[in-house]
């Protein structure tokens, strides 16, 4: 089984997607370019500019250091208004 069919089935148990088609009649194509850290999607037949980033890589050991730094300096509230800062961008 091919990374990108391992990742679609990962996502599924997740909740992260809910099935290949968005209700609309497309199915879609769920793609890995740097084996299976970062998944995209595209409609079937569409156009390969169409594809959209479902599953970002996997943080670094630096990032999840300085992650560590702020969650020990920061107050919890700081955090989570940060973190919807960035999740409305």
């Amino acid at each position: 089984m091919s990374d990108s069919v391992k990742k679609y089935y990962e996502l599924l148990e997740e909740g992260r997607i809910t099935s290949i088609s968005n209700g609309t009649g497309f199915t879609f194509i769920y793609e890995s370019p740097d084996g299976g850290k970062t998944v995209t999607e595209r409609p079937f037949g569409g156009d390969i500019s169409d594809r959209v980033v479902i599953s970002k890589p996997i943080l670094s050991e630096g990032d999840k250091r300085d992650a560590y730094t702020i969650l020990s300096v920061y107050s919890e509230e700081s955090i989570l208004e940060a973190a919807r800062i960035l999740g409305s961008r």
